[in-house]
């Protein structure tokens, strides 16, 4: 009896986790070029009838990937010439859910366009064989 509820309950938590992402990721932007969007890509399989969903994650715009890892975490392929300072740091880690999501709001807030500044005058040149 034992043995039937752990199955139904690997079973329940299967189904649960094939469909965390069916209304889109966690983040909408990447993190890497800010400009792009976020598509999940999921595969479906079964072990021993349990569904198993593993996933992908690529920017429509950039060559950055995710790849599940496990529940919640990711291993990251940045696009070393879209942002050289990410793959220096997170190229080929496992990160979770919540540094991607830090990684997202710091990249819109890196990426914002500049405040254009009021006009200045220009420097005067003096010439120096006058005086």
């Amino acid at each position: 009896m034992v043995i039937v509820f752990g199955y139904v309950g690997l079973y329940w938590r299967g189904l649960i986790g094939a469909e965390r992402y069916a209304n889109g990721f966690v983040v909408d932007t990447c993190p890497v070029c800010s400009r792009g969007n976020l598509v999940v890509e999921s595969r479906s399989e079964r072990v021993f009838g349990i569904p198993n969903a593993r996933r992908t994650v690529q920017c429509t715009v950039c060559r950055s990937v995710l790849r599940e890892t496990g529940n919640r975490r990711w291993r990251y392929a940045v696009d070393p010439i879209e942002n050289p300072a990410l793959y220096e740091r997170f190229n080929g880690r496992e990160i979770d859910e919540e540094t991607l999501k830090v990684l997202a709001s710091q990249a819109a807030v890196l990426n914002e366009p500049p405040v254009p500044r009021p006009p200045a005058t220009p420097p005067a040149f003096v010439d120096d064989e006058d005086v």
